[in-house]
């Protein structure tokens, strides 16, 4: 499981830094995912260093990916609504930002949650 959060921080972080680059503003929250990567990467080396209590960061994690799910969550009906009814983004960099950063940490908790219940079955 330390294989998904590994790549999904380092998603999160490459995430961040590339619209960081790319907007014109330069503004320090389109670092946000890039500081949410670095949690969860943090998080992955600590349950590495510590493997007796590797369930209990994994549960970390998959909270800390459920906030940024809870954070961008709002960024959805603003896509949808753009690619079904043609609706103007009135910030198209951050909506983007924003969704990429949902599908990530949602794609990350599915895999992890699984992870979760093939462990159990066994």
């Amino acid at each position: 499981m330390n294989g998904i959060f590994k790549k999904t921080s380092l998603g999160l972080m490459v995430l961040g830094l590339a619209f960081y680059f790319i907007s014109t503003t330069g503004s320090i929250t389109t670092l946000i995912p890039t500081i949410l990567g670095a949690i969860v990467y943090l998080l992955v080396f600590l349950s590495e260093m510590y493997s007796n209590q590797h369930k209990h960061f994994a549960h970390a994690i998959l909270f800390i990916l459920g906030v940024g799910v809870g954070a961008t969550y709002k960024s959805v009906p603003a896509i949808f609504g753009y690619l079904v009814s043609g609706d103007v983004l009135s910030n198209p960099l951050a909506t983007i930002e924003r969704f990429t950063t949902f599908v990530i940490c949602l794609g990350a908790i599915i895999m992890g949650v699984q992870s979760f219940i093939e462990a159990r079955k066994k």
